[in-house]
């Protein structure tokens, strides 16, 4: 069973501080940025990823992107539809338990709850993003992740110490 995060789109560009558009630049930069983090957490976890945006006051039909070979999907709501409405048809065609979906909306997370899917906040998107390797998270900066990155002051102490006693015997 294929399982999929999906990123209730706009809700996570106002939530999280990394999409403001002071950060940015304006708000098809905040978009862009929230993708490339799609795409990130994609490659990571495995998941494919839908982003649905709320297009509902665009005269446009809805529409679709692909990006990476499928692994991303974005989704503009179209006339009249919000990107509630997108997320609660995706959760009807998906196998039950196979999503998890990110937003801080109340509502749309009851919603999600219903259908069988597990909810998460934008808060818990970056947290994901958090775990993600240094060098997926920022590949411009060249850096290899190493065990003592993640190891407390006192832990590396008592390893250097056990390290120490060893090579004297």
């Amino acid at each position: 069973m294929a399982q999929y995060l999906i990123l209730d789109g706009y809700n996570l560009i106002g939530a999280l501080e990394r999409y403001g558009t002071g950060k940015t630049g304006g708000l098809d930069e905040s978009r862009e940025r929230l993708v490339n983090d799609a795409l990130k957490a994609a490659g990571w976890t495995g998941r494919r990823v839908i982003v649905v945006f709320d297009a509902h006051g665009s005269p446009e039909p809805e529409r679709e992107e692909v990006r990476a070979g499928g692994a991303v999907r974005l989704v503009f709501s179209g006339p009249g539809q919000s990107a509630d409405d997108v997320i609660e048809r995706l959760l009807s065609r998906l196998e039950e338990g196979s999503a998890t979906v990110y937003t801080g909306d109340f509502a749309l997370q009851r919603t999600v709850l219903a259908r069988g899917a597990r909810r998460a906040t934008p808060r818990e998107f970056q947290g994901l993003l958090d775990e993600l390797p240094a060098v997926v998270r920022s590949p411009d900066r060249s850096r290899r992740s190493k065990v003592a990155d993640r190891l407390s002051p006192e832990t590396l102490r008592r390893l250097e110490e056990i390290r120490r006693r060893a090579a004297g015997d």
